[in-house]
Order: structure tokens, then sequence, then C-alpha cells
């Protein structure tokens, strides 16, 4: 909670006294020395000119931590207009210094009798899975594999900073069985806490004995082995186990899979199997209080059945999710329904399948009513039987990373409903042109996002600000800016239609105009060319192509960038209407690593005016231009916002790329 820092009285006038004085300083991020010992020139950490200079690791925005000389809450200090500082515990505080460089909070720290050190709040994340195979699930982490987009992903990572879910939490497996010992699985397999395993007794009196593990309605015992592949691979896309240095990690980490099985060694299951697991699954949950909140169920048929129908009612009656493929038949459900999916029930969740570059797969199934929203479902890296991994693709291997999503919102929001789960998915997809109209929520799952809409992740935005700032304070500029010269520009068309262009245009993306038009690419230097829907520059040199419209203030650009492959610069450009006035917002490869900056160039000068350090060299950069504030976000994160009004309206916007091989996918431009 903010309370106000307030001085004493008596501080004031020690203050006046003590900035007549020279300031103190260490030499690293140690405890600092009195200044009254100190005659020298202070040496500056190496941390004040990394911050400065964007080059330092990720940090949190205008923050500090520090510790008192004392332990105690709080010492008199002389906190600065517009400052805020707040007690960690009797010791430490943070301080919120707005607008201020790095070099100025710590002189100011070194002033101050009662503080014995301070120094960036720098960001912490998990460590990387050490999961061998972790490279190839581009679902969870997408860098670019099996000829895809960086950053077209569930945000698994993001998602397990918030929980990995949790072993109290049961999802049921409906299909050919799982290999409960396969080493990636085994300890996370559903354990009845009813039953006594090898006793022989129906010990919760269910109707079934010693079903430890679940049930083989197939063979009609306590075995729910997998002969098949179908169901192995299907668990270990929802829970295989992480960090435990084998194999691939699933959607949820910590999770109990109820192995449910219902179809033969051929992948063969009948409607009196599916109905008897649907059922076993339903009383687990109903009448004997096992927290089972989902169940998978990669399965369909062309034919409508009223106890199916009700079966699955009850299934959501009970508090049970289930969670459906759309089906692999290339074919438009709304008009050629496919069960189960094509049930009308609250409790389904209907899932197509796309491909590593964020489009829907050729052979999925989708519906503009019928099918709820898209998961990762090509070329998918996951367990199989006998200890084995291997690739699978369909809406089969789309619908278990829902299923494991649901499993995360049921462990971050203990006793959350139905309704809630199947709000929190759909409402948190991220929203692409390519599923537009093609699935109801008109976007791919985002796990990170379903967690947020639940109200347990933060909002995807750097840092909140406290108490809001006098006067925006750009970002410190290395280079002297010149009196802007800005040429006179046409008034917007007041009743001017936002245009959007979008990658991949085809063969229209090399086609030249030399007329304006919103809707063709225009080479101005160097080249471009579509390279598996994507624009991949070709030349040594520098490459621009731009859009035309008619002049605006508000522009809004988006692209997943890639400088792994070559490359040093890929930038986003809202141009002016004199070819040489542009703002530029770039992510630039440096000897010390990448950089994201927003620039003026103007009459062949270069004035920088914002740069933060950026974590990769690829992910999704997006450059907001409104009035006169000019907005960078890198990986769904802002790094760099400052005022700048030479440019009132941008004429064209586009894309530009410094050396061969810097890919744009997935570009949009809204103005």
């Amino acid at each position: 909670m903010d309370r106000p820092f307030s001085l004493p009285s008596t501080l004031h006038r020690r203050a006046t006294r003590r900035s007549q004085q020279p300031a103190a300083a260490s030499a690293g991020i140690e405890h600092l020395e009195p200044r009254c010992l100190l005659t020298a020139a202070p040496a500056l950490p190496g941390w004040v000119d990394a911050i400065d200079s964007g080059t330092m690791p990720e940090v949190r925005e205008s923050y500090w931590v520090g510790q008192w000389t004392m332990a105690i809450d709080r010492l008199p200090v002389e906190a600065l207009p517009g400052w805020k500082i707040e007690p960690i515990s009797h010791q430490n505080f943070t301080v919120y210094a707005p607008g201020t460089s790095a070099e100025d909070v710590y002189e100011w720290a070194t002033r101050q009798d009662g503080i014995a050190w301070i120094e960036p709040d720098v960001a912490f994340h998990p460590t990387a899975t050490n999961d061998p195979l972790f490279g190839d699930q581009w679902a969870l982490e997408n860098t670019g594999q099996y000829y895809g987009t960086a950053g077209v992903d569930i945000a698994a990572a993001e998602a397990w900073q918030i929980t990995t879910g949790s072993t109290e939490v049961v999802v049921a497996i409906i299909d050919s069985g799982i290999d409960i010992t396969h080493p990636d699985l085994a300890a996370n397999i559903w354990t009845n806490p009813g039953e006594i395993a090898g006793n022989g007794i129906d010990d919760d009196g269910n109707g079934f004995i010693d079903d430890i593990h679940g049930w083989d309605f197939v063979d009609d015992d306590n075995l729910p082995l997998d002969g098949y592949g179908h169901g192995t691979h299907i668990a270990g896309t929802i829970g295989a186990m992480t960090n435990n240095g084998i194999g691939v990690a699933g959607v949820a980490p910590q999770v109990s899979l109820m192995a449910l099985r219902f179809q033969d060694d051929r992948g063969v299951g009948y409607t009196s199997g599916m109905l008897a697991a649907l059922d076993y699954a339903t009383r687990m949950r109903r009448d004997f209080g096992i927290n089972l909140v989902a169940s998978n169920n990669s399965w369909a048929s062309g034919s409508f059945s009223l106890v199916v129908e009700a079966a699955i009612r009850a299934h959501g009656e009970a508090g049970i999710t289930f969670v459906t493929a759309a089906g692999n038949d290339a074919t438009d459900t709304d008009t050629s329904p496919v069960y189960p999916g094509g049930y009308d029930l609250p409790n389904i969740i209907v899932v197509a399948s796309h491909a590593a570059s964020g489009s829907l797969a050729g052979s999925s199934n989708f519906g503009s009513t019928s099918v709820d929203l898209a998961a990762p479902g090509l070329a998918i890296k996951s367990t199989l039987p006998g200890g084995n991994y291997g690739t699978l693709s369909g809406t089969s291997m789309a619908a278990p990373h829902v299923t494991g999503v649901v499993a995360l919102l049921a462990a971050a929001k203990p006793g959350i409903s139905v309704a809630e789960i199947r709000g929190a998915i759909l409402n948190g997809v991220t929203p692409t042109t390519e599923l537009a109209g093609r699935v109801a929520s008109g976007g791919r799952l985002n796990a990170f996002a379903a967690l947020a809409a639940i109200g347990e992740a933060p909002e995807p935005t750097p840092e909140p600000t406290p108490e809001p700032t006098p006067e925006p304070t750009p970002e410190p500029t290395p280079e002297p800016t010149p009196e802007p010269t800005p040429e006179p520009t046409p008034e917007p068309t007041p009743e001017q239609e936002p245009v959007t262009a979008a990658l991949p245009v085809n063969e229209r993306f090399l086609q030249e105009s030399t007329t304006p038009d919103p809707t063709i690419w225009q080479q101005q230097t160097g080249g471009f060319s579509v390279i598996d829907q994507a624009a991949v520059s070709t030349d040594s040199g520098d490459s621009t192509m731009t859009i035309r419209s008619a002049p605006v203030a508000d522009v809004s650009l988006q692209s997943f960038v890639d400088l792994r492959n070559g490359g040093k610069r890929a930038r986003l450009i809202a141009r002016q209407q004199d070819a040489g006035t542009f703002y530029s917002a770039e992510l630039v490869v440096t000897r010390k690593g990448q950089m994201v900056l927003i620039y003026r160039y103007e009459n062949g000068q270069r004035i920088q005016l914002g740069a933060r350090k950026a974590p990769k060299p690829v992910g999704r950069l997006e450059f907001h231009l409104r009035g006169s504030q000019l907005s960078l976000y890198f990986r769904r994160e802002l790094l760099v916002q400052v005022n700048d009004n030479v440019i009132p309206a941008a004429g064209a916007v586009g894309i530009s790329a410094k050396g061969s091989g810097v890919k744009f996918a997935n570009f949009f431009a809204e103005v």
C-alpha cells in the first residue's frame, strides 16, 4: 500500500547545508562509505552506465532497492519532488524515482547518511526447463521451429510464472489409455485415494475393484494401458513432468492424469465404452469428491446421439469441462456438424488446430459458431508408449493444450466454475486475422492471458505508475536534438475509415506502385522476398517498404521479427509525407546484446528518443504513435515510451531491415 513519505522540518535545513559538500560514492553496489571520508571524485558503479545506456538486463523502470544504515523501518532522507520511498522490511526499502537517470539516483543516495547502499530493482525469471526435447515444443515456446513464426505459442513460460499446476487437480483422458509407467508421466498419473491397491476389494464402493489409476472399458479391468499411442501422446501434452532432465514438458507440469481407456489397440472405440468412461468420470467427481476438473476427448463422429449429449450435459452439471477436438476433415462444421463438438452445451470447448506459423492447419475442421478456438496441432512432440517420444499432428493434439490450460486455471483458482474456465480461455485468446471467421473466438489459445482473465496474473504491462508524474520525461538522448523543422502535412481526412494492412500479401507484397495505395506495398530501397508466408530481407544494405495512407495522428504497427538468421536491424516505420522524415521503432543486434530504440530521422540526421535492452533477437515488435506519444513494445512488454511532436501525422507506415535474412511475419498496420 502506498503511504506518503514525510520529512522532518530539521531535515530540510541539514540537506541544504550538506548540498555544499562533495558527494561520496562506492566502486560498486557494496556498502557506501560515509561521504565525509572521501575527497576524491566518485567512481560510478558499472550498472549506472549500463542502465542509462540501455544495456542493463531487465530492470523495473524507475524503481530502486536499498538498505538503511541501521535496522529500522525508515530513516530521514531527502526525497525529491515526485519520488516515493516505501519500506520493505526493517532494513530495506524501495525508491520510486520517475524520469530520473541512474546516475542521478546513485548520486542522490551517496548524499544520504541513512542509506547504506542502493541498486536497481532487477527482474528475476524462472530458469529455463531442462527437458531436452523442450526445444522441439514450439507450442510452448515458439522460436521459429518447424517453419514457424516466433512468438506463435500458448505463452506457457509466462503462465508458469503464475502457476505450474497442482497434483490436487485431476483431468481424465478418455482415449486409448496411458502408458502409466512412462518415466515422463508416472509421477503425474492419478492414484485413487479411496482404493487400496491389490487387495481385490472395491474399497470406495464405486463398482470398480482396484481402480487405482482409472479403468479399461475395452478389456474391463483396472489396467488402462495404451496399445495404440494416441492417449499417451495426449497425456504428455497435458501433463508431462517438467525440469526432470528427460523428454518433454507438459502444459500443466503438475497435474493428476486419470486414464480411461475406451479405444482398442487399433484406435477404435464404441459409444458404449465412451459412455461408460464419461459416467465414471462424472461419478468420481459428483459422488466421490475427486477434484476432476476436465476431460480430454480427442475423438469425433458424424452421428448425433441423444444419449451422448445427455452424458456430456451430466459431465458439465457435475462441474467438469469437456474439451474436444474439432476433427480433421477440413470441413466447415457450421454446415456439416461433427460430434461431440456439435452438441450445443455450455461445458464444451471445441478446438481446431493451427500450425507453427499461426495459420489454421489445412486438415483442421473449422466453424465460426461451432468451433471455439484454435490451439497448436501440427508437429507436436510428446510422449509415446514404452518410454518413447514422437511427433503427431491433428486436432487431437490441439485439444490437450486447452485441457492443460484448464488444469492451470483450476490450480490457480480452486473451485473455479465451468463457466469461468470457458470464459477465461475464450476471452483470453490471441486474436489473429488468420482465424477471424474460422473459429468463434477469432483467436488461438493463450495460457497466460487465460490466467490474467481470472485475475490470477498481472497485467502484461511493465510496471504500474504509483502516482502520475507532473510531465512525462523522455529517455535521455545521447545526441543533441536540432531545432525541429517539420514540413507542413495535409490535414487528416475527417471521415477517413481505418485502413488495416497485413502480411502475408503474397505477390502483392512485391508489387510496386507509383500512386498512393493503402493496400499495395511499395519498395523504397533494397528488397524483400516472401518466404514461407513472411517477408525476408534480401539485400546486404538497407531495405525499406511502405504502405501509403491518408495522414493520421494515431498509428499502430506490429510484427513478429527475427534477427537470428542474419541482419542487424529490424524496424517499423511511421513516415511523414516527406520520405526523409520518419519515426522508427527498432530492434538492433549490438555487441552487448539486443536493444530496442525509438529514433526520429529528419533531414539526414538520426535523433535517438529512447532506448532499452531487449530480451531476445526474436519476438513481437509493436510501435504506437498516439498524438505526440510514441510507445515501443517488445515481447508484449512496454520498454520505451517518449513524447515528440515533430511528425504530427504519419502519411505512410512500413518496415525496414539492415542486412539480409531479417524476417517479418504477421505484420499489421492500422492507421
